[in-house]
């Protein structure tokens, strides 16, 4: 709430959310203005506001009894006079760094039912040019449900392990067992896979964002000289990320690898160095952008790149603010999370514990019981495989 003071009248008013909004933006640009004219950088560090940062995670670090309250989970400040050995991230550049998750009690209750994380990392929401960090999850209709935020001095392998090190924090804090994903979806950065896997362990789904991914290929693709060709090897790359198992893809990859080597009798440079690059960084290295990775899990990161998106536009209107203000407003847009879930709101974001059958479905499934189309199923030792006609066919003469 804020109160302005009417000259006029000699009274105060009260001010809409609307015009509450435009005064707060021209405190924060005379605010930067102010240290702009001290010739401070994009990137002021935290020697100047450590002292407040830190007295206000203290305030701010115990648990609220009301679940849709915002309140610091974790927090860590490593100060340029003293060491942290084991903090290997740590640059020499004679700043303090830190780092802060903030949750609530009803997010972290859904974290706790989760069994697959999405992460990643959005920038222009800090003046200073921290960067925020996302993690949550996605139910069984695939809608993305965060676990809370954090606002790091960098975006480092440390960062990451101390963002999902205090998910189990806030677990314990909550008195709930300890997370146990059986995924990870982002993109590419060995920073997120490494964090995860120090916290976690190396017994998981890595699922790469096949939205990620894709924007990686095509850039270099199209370096290829035929541009026919180029078009039908992304065709192929497009039926690959359709494989509905991790055995299928594996035998559809060598195949795959197989067409394009005998296809290049002419031994074209950019085919070759096209297909040395996709072997190397998508079915060595990262190869978990197919669809049927794991069940029940997307395969991009779309729906919390739209959760970014969404804090841009409606949490900080696009505006850069200053850490100090900018905690104040995490914290508001984590209590909105949480409100958006509670079961006493309007329009309540329930998590989905079980897919949402949609009735055009059960109508294509009742129209498939009732047609006439021949099934072949061939037991095996421990399953069965069925073939079934494609397109309009009635029948098949045979199945091996």
């Amino acid at each position: 709430m804020l109160l302005e003071y009417d000259e006029q009248s000699s009274k105060y008013k009260l001010c809409t959310p609307a015009i509450a909004e435009i005064r707060i933006r021209c405190a924060n640009y005379i605010w930067k203005e102010w240290a702009n004219e001290r010739h401070w950088g994009p990137r002021v560090g935290v020697i100047a506001i450590s002292s407040e940062f830190e007295q206000w995670c203290d305030d701010n670090v115990e648990v609220p009894i009301d679940e849709n309250k915002a309140f610091v989970v974790s927090y860590k400040i490593l100060y340029d006079n003293e060491e942290y050995e084991d903090d290997e991230d740590i640059e020499e550049d004679n700043e303090n760094k830190f780092r802060i998750f903030i949750s609530s009690v009803r997010l972290l209750n859904i974290a706790s039912i989760s069994s697959h994380l999405h992460d990643d990392a959005t920038y222009k929401l800090v003046w200073q040019g921290f960067p925020v960090l996302i993690v949550g999850t996605t139910d069984f209709n695939k809608a993305f449900h965060p676990f809370g935020l954090a606002v790091c001095s960098n975006e480092k392998s440390k960062d990451f392990e101390f963002i999902f090190n205090s998910i189990q924090v806030g677990m314990q804090k909550i008195n709930k067992d300890l997370l146990k994903p059986t995924a990870l979806i982002s993109d590419a950065a060995d920073a997120i896979k490494n964090g995860f896997t120090n916290i976690f362990g190396s017994s998981y789904n890595q699922i790469m964002c096949w939205a990620h991914m894709k924007r990686k290929v095509d850039s270099r693709v199209c370096q290829i000289d035929d541009k026919h060709i180029a078009k039908e090897i992304i065709e192929d790359i497009e039926m690959l990320q359709l494989s509905n198992s991790t055995e299928v893809f594996k035998l559809a990859s060598t195949l795959f690898i197989k067409k394009w080597n005998m296809n290049n009798k002419q031994k074209n440079q950019s085919i070759l160095d096209f297909m040395n690059y996709f072997h190397n960084e998508w079915l060595k290295t990262n190869d978990g952008w197919h669809e049927g990775i794991q069940v029940y899990t997307p395969s991009t990161n779309n729906a919390l790149e739209a959760t970014n998106r969404t804090i841009k536009d409606d949490g900080t209107f696009r505006e850069r603010h200053v850490l100090s203000r900018f905690l104040t407003i995490a914290s508001n847009i984590v209590n909105n999370w949480s409100i958006e879930r509670d079961i006493t709101s309007i329009n309540e974001k329930i998590f989905a514990t079980e897919p949402t059958i949609s009735l055009e479905l059960w109508t294509l499934s009742y129209q498939w019981a009732k047609s006439t189309t021949d099934i072949i199923c061939i037991p095996n030792d421990c399953s069965k495989t069925y073939y079934m006609p494609a397109r309009d066919l009635q029948s098949i003469s045979q199945a091996t």
